[in-house]
């Protein structure tokens, strides 16, 4: 007995010592993955299954966090989540080598391939324009001015790396005699260190930065690098940044080869809603490494670039992360030129000043050719402007004028005489975010059929839309809380921030999606309707009652209560009639027919109305048996006997008829 004993103890020992099987370590292993939700129910739930969460990113619809695979799956089954994927990592690629130059800062070929000096000349300087650097972070450099910064990777924003000052100095480098003179000298930057010392990122990083940037309204994002491989994440993160109004200057990567075949530009360069730059060389023609494919906007000098670097010193860069910069810094003075254009203007004006290179026209190597600083006619503008037509006339003939700069200075100042408008529109739009009415809702709309712009009216229209999916969010989140879980109180929360809502087109489909939810949770109830009309017992009646009490107040419950109602309605005139005759003719057979209808009433108080109503016509007839019997018993005789009788046979069979009968014998 000790033996069998002792073997059963080790056995469960073994046991307890025994690693997992593969599949039971699977289930728990973690994986650091970006998931983007659709609502904020989705993202606590999230959340509340995730084993840890890294990263809440404050606009955009992403978490970082670390899950085990069974918990995924379950919250991929209930949709919680749009999509998932690992957190993809990078590395910049880049040829350096610290140098001293001679040449006078203004003197730099690249600044005279762009004719940024006409621009400075003219007194632009990026002057109120705000950029933010998503790379290595920006060294502390005699010739940089950083308005800020913040660090996603490490302690500090200082760059340990070298990239990121490179990329500064290009775009805002002073002019002060010395070094290099940036682009933009005057715009604010901003280092958001999402790259660290090695030179490697990932998108989780990244994805960061750009939630910050979006927060901090940010004019430009400059991202100078990028991989091969699509981040679906990373394409969120650029859609909302762009549709936050923020242009996003990319490098399209240094995957090149030498005869400039196939499709090599890297990810997120790639992407519509990103400005995507090539490099050129001093003979203004395509580097050899970089990134071609139809998905190239234009091209800018990268190739012995000249900026800032570590320690105070100054570096040479090839790559199209230079070639970006040179974008970037154009891109702010023309900002600061044309404050009232709007981005898609703004992205359309660089093919205005943009110089063809190699084939005629768009080409895959060099996209629209490399932008160049133009000046406007004044006189052009002024006659347009000044002309004797209509509104719509005048500027129907700014959108049909050819493609110059021209072009882009009449939308800005179109635009700014539109101002009256745009401002009544963001005041009004503030009240209705605070104090959302139909009224509010009205004027908005017709305010902007006011807005000629196609462009401006656009970008107007998004952040109504905006405004007005932040106001309905908490009403989306409810009616998908009760899709998901469909119960009284799901209802009623979902109902009630539905009733808090102006009438809106919004509003309206989230009724229908809430009405077809009810529907569903409805069917019990309709099935046991349509049970207890085909078949009206007892038991069919109780069920379909109960299913309905079951419903929230709606018209879905409304609707079957009166289906119900006039089902009952229905007996009760029935069995009235059946009453009506037995007080005509008071047969125990009209008594009993109408009593079996009476029966076939299952509301309690309509039945007891009823049987209350027979009743008095039995007791009345109760009464005259009673007197018929007695005078019987008072004077016996045939006559008396038969009618007594007859009397009493009619009665309901009960035990007063059967005494009454007795009395009879």
């Amino acid at each position: 007995m000790k033996k069998v004993i002792f073997g059963i103890v080790l056995f469960f020992v073994m046991m307890m010592l025994t690693p997992l099987s593969s599949g039971e370590a699977a289930s728990e292993q973690q994986t650091n993955i970006i998931v983007k939700y659709a609502a904020e129910y989705d993202k606590k739930q999230i959340i509340q299954q995730s084993d840890s969460v890294i990263k809440e990113y404050n606009q955009l619809p992403l978490l970082e966090i670390n899950i085990s695979e069974e918990r995924l799956q379950a919250l991929k089954k209930d949709k919680h989540i749009e999509f998932y994927e690992e957190n993809l990592s990078f590395s910049i690629q880049h040829q350096f080598k610290v140098a001293n130059l001679s040449t006078a800062e203004l003197e730099r070929w690249n600044l005279k391939a762009m004719d940024v000096q006409q621009g400075w000349n003219a007194g632009f300087t990026g002057e109120g324009v705000k950029i933010a650097i998503i790379d290595s972070g920006v060294a502390n450099h005699s010739d940089l001015t950083i308005a800020g910064g913040v660090a996603f990777v490490g302690d500090s924003y200082e760059d340990d790396h070298g990239h990121g000052t490179h990329v500064a100095g290009i775009i805002t480098g002073k002019h002060n005699g010395t070094g290099v003179a940036g682009i933009a000298p005057n715009a604010e930057v901003y280092a958001l260190k999402a790259i660290g010392k090695d030179g490697k990122g990932d998108v989780a990083d990244v994805l960061k930065a750009i939630d910050w940037a979006i927060e901090n309204k940010m004019d430009i994002i400059n991202l100078s690098f990028g991989d091969l491989e699509y981040a679906k994440s990373l394409h969120e993160g650029v859609k909302k940044a762009a549709d936050n109004g923020i242009m996003i200057v990319a490098a399209s990567g240094n995957e090149g080869n030498d005869s400039g075949t196939g499709n090599t530009i890297n990810y997120p360069a790639r992407h519509d809603e990103v400005i995507s730059v090539a490099s050129i060389n001093r003979q203004f023609k395509r580097s050899s490494f970089s990134g071609t494919g139809d998905t190239n906007d234009f091209a800018a000098p990268g190739e012995e670039i000249y900026s800032t670097y570590l320690n105070g010193q100054y570096a040479t860069y090839n790559g199209t992360s230079m070639a970006t910069p040179h974008i970037t810094g154009l891109l702010a003075l023309l900002m600061e030129q044309y404050p009232y254009a709007t981005p898609a203007e703004l992205r359309e004006g660089l093919r205005y000043i943009a110089e063809d290179l190699g084939d005629v026209g768009y080409d895959t190597l060099y996209g629209y050719g490399l932008p160049k600083i133009q000046l406007p006619n004044s006189q052009v503008i002024n006659e347009i402007l000044n002309s004797d037509v209509s509104v719509k006339s005048k500027f129907s003939k700014i959108e049909t004028m050819p493609n110059t700069i021209e072009k882009l200075a009449l939308k800005n100042e179109w635009n700014k005489s539109q101002q009256t408008i745009i401002t009544q529109i963001d005041q009004i739009l503030a009240d209705f975010a605070k104090n959302p009415n139909e009224q509010k809702n009205n004027q908005l709309n017709e305010l902007l059929t006011e807005v000629v712009s196609t462009d401006l009216k656009f970008r107007k229209q998004k952040e109504i839309d905006a405004v007005i999916a932040a106001l309905i969010e908490p009403a989306v989140n409810a009616v998908n809380v009760f899709s998901k879980n469909k119960t009284i109180y799901n209802y009623k929360k979902a109902d009630a921030e539905l009733k808090k809502l102006p009438s809106l087109k919004a509003k309206q489909e989230l009724e229908i999606a809430l009405n077809e939810g009810l529907q569903l949770f409805a069917k019990n109830a309709i099935d046991s309707i349509a049970q207890y009309e085909k078949q009206p017992t007892k038991k069919n009646y109780d069920d379909a009652h109960f299913s309905i009490n079951s419903l929230p107040d709606s018209s879905i419950k409304s609707d079957l209560m009166e289906k119900m109602n006039k089902q009952v309605q229905t007996a009760v005139k029935q069995a009235t009639a059946k009453i009506s005759l037995y007080e005509k003719k008071q047969t125990l057979k009209n008594y009993n027919n109408a009593k079996e209808f009476i029966q076939a009433i299952f509301d309690d108080k309509q039945r007891t109305l009823l049987e209350k109503k027979i009743q008095k016509t039995v007791n009345n007839n109760m009464a005259k048996a009673k007197v018929r019997v007695a005078n019987y018993e008072k004077k016996k005789t045939e006559t008396n006997r038969n009618l007594a009788i007859k009397l009493v046979r009619e009665l309901p069979n009960s035990k007063e008829k059967e005494q009454l009968l007795k009395r009879l014998k």
